[in-house]
């Protein structure tokens, strides 16, 4: 609408110009019209012609700032609307009276005041809502303005001086409460207490570094914070302190963990998060959490607060909900052309069991809705098998189907009630019952399409949990189409990744010579960049293992350990994880320390948790344990998402 009301005026006006100039060739004695003088009027009333220069250049003046003016205030959502009408219609009324009234001076005079009071009073409401850096009509805009202007014009001049920490802009909303009026009054409180500007700044910070927790914890030296990003747990970076007396020689950013907040600083923060989201009216009511809101550059990201009790203290723990991830095929998430064709190829059939499996928390159940969503789900009817107390995604055109584990009803219950609608396809997630299992298994022989997942350290060990469920191996070893297992690996950040001379024994294992494969990527010995935070890491990616075909089948019918099945699912063209985590280092998308450290990780749970110590091996050569190269500072094996 506004932008309309600004095109409309545009078009007004120059309607308008054209009209009074025609009007000026029809009739001599007409008035307003060009007069051969420079500065003043004729006789006549016609306007000179550096008046009408400087007319025009006021609307071309304006026309950029009210367009600035409508796309800044919905940015920061300061009444897009009402702003526009104040930069358009008084603008407008003067330009018309600058035109007719018969003192130039005046009426230029009128045009720049109706160009620069709107543009006045809009800095004056956005200034406070703003970055420091992107402050208007300040002193500090002024220069900044001349000194781009002489830029341009080839000057070289020293650019003033500006603190810009490259935090986004972060907006504190109190939305936990029952009413607008309880919201609107821990706003007020919490813009008003000491700690407030603190606990905006903890809350850019985990912005910036794309953090989906925050953990406040109280130590001896003051208030710890750190942050989980991309499944990683870590204490929050920051840039340390350029040593004085390094001259004027530019020198790379060091980043190390951020010192500790002190103590009243934290304190005052965490009042102040505990007050905005509501927490004691939370903690009264008998919820566990408290809700708030944050808006990251005008986009609202939810948040909640939690309490976590450990030996020496209580931790404050803020949960940020992340941008969702909306792949929109198996490639999108890492796995190959050729690896999505089969998986698609596969799910395509009429009947058998497909099982996708991955260790816990990480990323299964994206995988696990690709797959689901590369189904002919309109030519087929699909059910799925769901606990009521877990939440997942709907997948369009398959049916919920679900019971309820924590009032005693079995999955059973809701196959069975499931099955009366003869289905063509049933899915499950994180199959667990065995009963359902041997049931499930049942039907993918008979005539059903059968997709699950469960947790398993790869695609073999899936199938070894099948077993292990008491499911008979002849049974298992018709039915089974496929297992797809995957693990997380971190992309190295693209602006301080450094190059390394590839180590012999990876060449060795690819077969390449050093002219084929010269160097690998590494992390910076820096400790990151601002673009990725100081993390050296910006986002995740999945690699996968397939195995499928009729030499596993075969080996599954027979009574054969793991170790064999490993060998008839390679023979069947499965490439395992640890051969495409070096892929995946060839091609420098992540360092080779990080591939050892996915690994190592898995291999170290699984045998916290009493798993078999036959899943998938660390890679090897050249990614042992002992072996670190490009050791990525400042992150931890930690692996929760």
């Amino acid at each position: 609408m506004a932008g309309r009301s600004r095109q409309l005026a545009v078009v007004v006006i120059a309607c308008w110009v054209v009209a009074m100039h025609a009007t000026a060739v029809w009739a001599d004695d007409a008035w307003p019209r060009v007069s051969p003088e420079w500065l003043s009027r004729d006789a006549g009333g016609g306007i000179a012609i550096l008046p009408l220069a400087c007319w025009w250049a006021w609307i071309a003046a304006w026309a950029a700032t009210s367009d600035w003016i409508f796309r800044d205030s919905r940015r920061f959502k300061i009444r897009p609307e009402f702003w526009t009408a104040c930069t358009v219609f008084p603008f407008v009324a003067c330009s018309l009276l600058a035109w007719w009234i018969p003192w130039s001076a005046a009426g230029q005079a009128l045009m720049a005041l109706a160009w620069l009071v709107p543009l006045f009073l809009y800095s004056r409401e956005r200034n406070p809502k703003a970055p420091p850096a992107e402050s208007i009509c300040t002193v500090a805009h002024l220069k900044r303005a001349f000194s781009g202007l002489l830029k341009q014009m080839g000057v070289k001049v020293k650019s003033p001086s500006m603190v810009d920490d490259g935090l986004p802009w972060v907006t504190l909303v109190a939305t936990g409460g029952e009413t607008p009026e309880e919201n609107e009054k821990w706003q007020e409180e919490a813009a008003s207490m000491p700690g407030f500007e603190a606990a905006k700044k903890i809350l850019q910070d985990a912005a910036a570094a794309r953090a989906s927790t925050i953990v406040m914890d109280a130590a001896a030296d003051g208030i710890r914070v750190a942050h989980e990003v991309d499944g990683i747990a870590g204490s929050s970076r920051a840039v340390k302190t350029p040593a004085k007396g390094s001259g004027k020689t530019k020198q790379a950013e060091v980043w190390a963990d951020a010192p500790p907040l002190d103590a009243a600083v934290g304190s005052g923060a965490l009042a102040v998060l505990r007050t905005i989201s509501g927490a004691d009216a939370a903690k009264l009511s008998g919820e566990k959490d408290a809700g708030f809101t944050i808006e990251v550059d005008g986009k609202k990201r939810p948040c909640r607060l939690s309490t976590r009790a450990t030996k020496t203290s209580k931790q404050i723990i803020i949960t940020l909900e992340t941008p969702p991830f909306a792949p929109k095929k198996l490639e999108d998430l890492g796995m190959s052309g050729a690896m999505a064709s089969r998986v698609r190829e596969l799910i395509a059939l009429e009947k058998g069991l497909f099982v996708v499996s991955s260790p816990p928390a990480t990323g299964c159940s994206t995988t696990f809705d690709m797959v689901l969503l590369s189904t002919d789900r309109l030519l087929r009817d699909f059910v799925s098998i769901e606990d009521s107390g877990s939440h997942h995604q709907e997948v369009q055109n398959i049916k919920p189907v679900r019971y309820s584990a924590s009032a005693g009803e079995a999955p059973l219950t809701a196959l069975k009630a499931a099955m009366l609608e003869y289905p063509r396809a049933i899915v499950t997630r994180d199959l667990l019952d065995k009963e359902l299992a041997g049931k499930l298994v049942e039907l993918a022989n008979e005539q059903q399409l059968v997709i699950v997942s469960l947790q398993a350290t790869d695609a073999l060990d899936a199938v070894q949990k099948l077993l292990d469920m008491g499911i008979p191996r002849d049974q298992l070893a018709r039915c089974l189409l496929g297992s797809l297992s995957q693990r997380l690996i971190r992309k190295l950040c693209t602006k301080c990744g450094e190059s390394l001379p590839t180590p012999p024994e990876l060449l060795q294992r690819f077969k390449k010579t050093a002219e084929e494969l010269p160097e690998i990527k590494r992390a910076s010995p820096h400790g990151g960049c601002r673009f990725c935070a100081g993390r050296q890491f910006i986002g995740r990616t999945a690699i996968y293992e397939l195995a499928a075909g009729p030499t596993l089948r075969q080996a599954i019918a027979q009574q054969v350990d793991i170790k064999v099945l490993r060998q008839a699912a390679v023979k069947d063209g499965m490439r395992p994880l640890s051969d495409e985590g070096l892929a995946v280092v060839a091609t420098g998308l992540t360092p080779l320390d990080e591939v050892q450290r996915v690994f190592a990780a898995k291999k170290e749970a699984g045998a916290v948790a009493g798993s078999k110590p036959v899943s998938q091996p660390v890679p090897k050569p050249g990614i042992k344990p002992g072996i670190r190269p490009g050791t990525s500072p400042g992150t931890s094996p930690g692996t929760k998402k």
